[in-house]
């Protein structure tokens, strides 16, 4: 049974960013529409993540958990895997019917739901989630956005849950032997920035405690994965 996707707010963000987001959106709909395999990976969960899958399935045995930016569903068919409802956010049709397609095949269907919709104006209910998960997203925003994600998709959270943060490592790399003088550029008309670990407690610091960085590195891939809690309301 196909999972219906449900559409979300359409308003854009609008700021002086807002043309180059447009031509992220083809970048990500080119590649999704082209048939072919993507860059990133699209059903192996990354190790990390699964992690606080089993770590909530031990915890709370049930919740809710937000897959923003969700693609093809590796993470959101991990945590519906683990007995945990899942919403999976994306800003393209494509890899949502590629998720309803997959949730169907392994009868998970029941535990998900599929939004349609723009990451930094989420169609949802503050302080819904217990856990959150943003495997490159984040990476993707311009630094002048920053404020709305941290207000608009931070305050998802419930106090004392999860947000778990993948992003780009300053050792990543486009294309063997790629210089950069600075920690952004714009790459194949999508802007990728990049981290390094002492960045997120600035970034972060304030909402959330940092409980874990791990740095992976494989070849040009380079990426830090950052499991965080938000603090929990006072007594």
């Amino acid at each position: 049974m196909a999972i219906d996707i449900e559409v979300g707010a359409r308003r854009e963000v609008c700021d002086t960013s807002t043309g180059l987001y447009q031509r992220q959106r083809g970048f990500f709909t080119q590649v999704y529409e082209s048939g072919g395999p993507t860059p990133w990976p699209s059903t192996e969960p990354t190790p990390a993540v699964s992690r606080l899958a089993h770590l909530l399935k031990r915890r709370k045995g049930g919740g809710r958990v937000l897959d923003l930016g969700c693609g093809e569903g590796r993470h959101t068919l991990l945590f519906a895997k683990a007995g945990l409802f899942t919403v999976g956010l994306d800003y393209l049709a494509a890899p949502l019917r590629t998720v309803s397609q997959r949730a169907g095949e392994k009868c998970l269907t029941p535990r998900i739901r599929l939004l349609l919709g723009d990451a930094l104006v989420p169609p949802l209910k503050p302080g819904s989630f217990d856990a959150l998960v943003d495997s490159g997203v984040f990476h993707h925003l311009k630094k002048a956005d920053w404020p709305l994600y941290l207000d608009r998709v931070l305050g998802l959270v419930r106090p004392g849950g999860y947000f778990h943060l993948t992003v780009f490592s300053t050792k990543f790399k486009h294309y063997p032997g790629e210089r950069r003088t600075r920690n952004w550029l714009v790459h194949r008309n999508h802007y990728d920035r990049f981290f390094v670990k002492h960045d997120f407690a600035g970034i972060f610091g304030h909402q959330y405690e940092i409980l874990a960085i791990e740095e992976e590195r494989e070849g040009l891939n380079g990426f830090f994965h950052v499991l965080m809690r938000k603090a929990p309301e006072p007594r």
